[in-house]
């Protein structure tokens, strides 16, 4: 089952937005202040467990002064065999459903309304709908990869730690106890974890081919060390920024993705990338392509390195004005023009020049070549 249409309505900077939702990966792009990140936020607050009330209503919309909560409506179609089996254990309506639609218009979880080809279906548990569905999950901040962490911070299951858990759920590790044991078992466990982890990311990160994770135990604390060609080995937090964030940012991914089904989640990511080189944007364009065959991602971006354009599609252009946040589903029509209209890229921003050019001149309506750059200036 996948998000194929949401509707969003007084939400925030949104006064009212239909908004279609690729079947893996889409794509938002545009100005600073635009309302990006309130797209990502009205998708997470369809959560029933999300805060929901009307502080999050747009300002200049009737809910407003009405005091009402915003709407978002999802469209789910691609029903799969598995997902209509669980659908049919909440009601016999989905039985030979294509597509049904969910609207939330409060906190609550009376305030979700079902519908089926336009009329609203009575008496559905909807808490246990809800557990149908892909599971949403939001990354604004990604937690960058430590030094060390100890045993009893890896146990205790608390959030501060998840990268470094994620980190041995790759590398093959559930069970803690055995890599901090000290014995031989213990030690070649840790070995083989550390040589599993940076099988995985030699193959995602194209910088350095010779990159190596190693695993340390010393007493209660575990140790995480990086080498490459050029260093002995050196802690996560030593090494660029960008390097650290995409390491965390595909542990992280990797595990949460390692034994799903198909569709069972739609990831929303807010700038991704925003501190690596532009060779380590490819990178991870093709990291973000692989999770899309399973799961569905939405994300922000300012970085031209993070469009797939084999795919213009996926690209929405996201506007502001007196309407609020708007959203151009065409932005690559006339040569991706309104979305460089948007960011302001000109020919003259770009410095990857020959170094041998010719210059043209062919016959024209207009006259010399001058007189129609200039009428194509016009034209722009």
């Amino acid at each position: 089952m996948i998000i194929s249409n949401v509707f969003i309505r007084a939400y925030k900077s949104i006064f009212e937005m239909n908004l279609p939702i690729d079947p893996r990966i889409t794509i938002l792009i545009g100005p600073n202040g635009s309302g990006k990140t309130n797209i990502l936020k009205a998708l997470e607050a369809f959560k029933l467990d999300t805060p929901y009330n009307n502080t999050l209503t747009c300002q200049y919309s009737e809910h407003y002064y009405q005091k009402k909560c915003p709407e978002i409506a999802f469209e789910f179609s691609k029903i799969s065999k598995e997902n209509r089996r669980k659908l049919l254990m909440v009601s016999d309506v989905f039985k030979n459903v294509n597509s049904f639609y969910i609207k939330r218009q409060g906190p609550d979880a009376v305030d979700y309304n079902v519908y089926i080809d336009d009329m609203e279906v009575e008496n559905i548990d909807i808490v246990k709908l809800l557990s149908c569905l892909p599971n949403i999950l939001y990354f604004e901040n990604i937690p960058l990869l430590k030094n060390r962490v100890d045993y009893f911070n890896l146990v205790d299951g608390k959030a501060g730690f998840t990268t470094e858990r994620n980190l041995l759920k790759i590398g093959g590790i559930d069970n803690y106890e055995i890599i901090f044991e000290d014995s031989t078992r213990g030690r070649r466990a840790s070995v083989e974890a550390g040589r599993i982890i940076t099988e995985n990311i030699r193959r995602v990160w194209s910088q350095e081919p010779t990159i190596e994770i190693k695993l340390n135990v010393n007493g209660k604390v575990l140790y995480i060390d990086v080498s490459d060609n050029t260093t002995v080995f050196d802690t996560p937090e030593t090494r660029s920024l960008g390097f650290r964030w995409y390491l965390s940012f595909y542990i992280n991914f990797l595990a949460q993705t390692y034994n799903t089904r198909v569709h069972e989640y739609i990831f929303l990511i807010d700038e991704p990338g925003i501190h690596l080189h532009p060779a380590g944007q490819k990178d991870l364009l093709r990291v973000v392509e692989h999770l899309a065959q399973k799961n569905q991602i939405m994300y922000t971006t300012h970085s031209p390195f993070l469009i797939n354009r084999e795919f213009p599609q996926r690209v929405r252009l996201v506007t502001k004005s007196r309407e609020g946040t708007r959203v151009d589903n065409e932005a690559y029509r006339q040569n991706w023009r309104p979305l460089r209209k948007s960011i302001g890229l000109v020919i003259g921003d770009l410095f990857f020049f020959s170094d041998s050019g010719v210059v043209l001149e062919v016959p024209g309506r207009k006259g010399s070549f001058l007189n129609r750059f200039k009428s194509m200036g016009e034209d722009e």
